[in-house]
């Protein structure tokens, strides 16, 4: 038998070792969950980091929303691809909110329904300044350029991740919401004619994100973006291996043979250069 290839680490777990670090999208799993059902396979394990503290325990990354479809589905194990925080080759990166359907003034209200926190006029500058150094929870920039950081506890991490789904809970489902990477909302008119106004976020650490995930503390939504390089795409594992009635380690054995298979008969192949996909 052929050696296999430096591959991604992919590993079948159970189900019930994985542990969310955001709140669910819940309009997002039942899709999954019919595509699965439809195409008999997981196109792309999530992506999933081991929870020191813990045996077989692992924090999911990416593929929260796969992971609650596989629930749904009663399917006990699930293909995940394993990283290491700390590598080169995991990166996170955050998103900010662009908030469209409302005037500025209406989205300043909704904001302010949260006792804890509270809004403070400033600048783009500073706000930054502040958000970098934790002396604000994130900022809100307004398309005639003003700028309102949002104030509130940030330490410790429980009381940050506590404030930062008040925030998000008190504009979510009144307007509509895009992520962006974007830092201040002047400019963005083009893209979002009806434009409220956009929620800047702090920059996370991904040994934050570990240690909050760990202790339960699960960010809001739509917040985070890890880029995993290399990563492992289009798998197509059968579900069917999946949902047997095997037990773990005899699943895993599968997986080994599976794998040594594809890479015998060139089935696998790697892509060093950025890609852009226009099948998705």
């Amino acid at each position: 038998m052929l050696p296999i290839p430096d591959l991604p680490d992919l590993r079948v777990v159970a189900l019930e070792s994985l542990v969310l670090h955001e709140q669910m999208d819940e309009r997002r799993a039942p899709p999954l969950v019919d595509a699965l059902q439809a195409d008999g396979v997981l196109r792309n394990p999530p992506i999933v980091h081991p929870i020191s503290d813990r045996a077989e325990r692992y924090v999911v990354l990416d593929g929260a929303n796969r992971s609650t479809a596989f629930r749904i589905l009663g399917v006990p194990h699930i293909l995940v691809q394993v990283v290491h925080a700390g590598n080169t080759s995991v990166q996170l990166e955050t998103w900010n909110h662009v908030l469209s359907c409302l005037s500025a003034e209406e989205l300043v209200q909704a904001l302010e329904r949260y006792p804890d926190l509270a809004f403070i006029a400033s600048d783009l500058e500073r706000a930054e300044y502040n958000i970098a150094t934790g002396a604000s929870l994130a900022y809100l920039s307004l398309p005639d350029g003003r700028a309102l950081e949002v104030v509130g506890e940030t330490r410790p991490l429980g009381w940050r991740v506590q404030n930062l789904n008040a925030l998000v809970d008190s504009y979510q489902g009144l307007c509509r919401l895009s992520r962006t990477t974007a830092r201040k909302a002047v400019g963005l008119e083009a893209v979002f004619p009806d434009l409220s106004g956009l929620i800047v976020f702090p920059r996370f650490e991904q040994e934050e994100v570990l240690k909050a995930a760990s202790a339960g503390w699960l960010l809001p939504a739509g917040l985070t973006r890890f880029v995993i390089s290399p990563r492992a795409l289009r798998v197509n594992y059968p579900l069917e291996k999946l949902t047997s009635a095997q037990p773990l380690e005899a699943k895993r054995a599968e997986l080994e043979a599976w794998l040594q298979a594809r890479a015998e008969s060139r089935r696998v192949r790697f892509y060093a250069e950025s890609t852009f996909l226009f099948d998705e």
